[in-house]
């Protein structure tokens, strides 16, 4: 996510996912971004990497539990409409 600061030439960078070779791991980054004289971005930031299967597995079963509760609803909405 970039933010751009009012009244500044900056961006802030908030989880940037950096683009790799390998897909085996995710790598976001977190820092600060600005235009350079050839028109190309400077960026000083902090990266962060790893598999973050633990937070993949989080998301998916709170996506799936959402899921559940909205086919549930729209189940009761066609047998209430039966």
């Amino acid at each position: 996510m970039l933010i751009k600061i009012p009244g500044q030439d900056l961006n802030l960078r908030f989880f940037e996912k950096v683009e790799t070779v390998d897909d085996q791991y995710n790598i976001y980054d977190i820092g600060v971004e600005q235009p350079g004289e050839d028109g190309k971005a400077i960026i000083d930031s902090v990266c962060v990497g790893g598999s973050f299967s633990y937070a993949k597995s989080l998301v998916k079963s709170l996506d799936a539990k959402a899921e559940a509760k909205k086919a549930s609803a729209a189940d009761a909405h066609s047998a209430a409409a039966a």
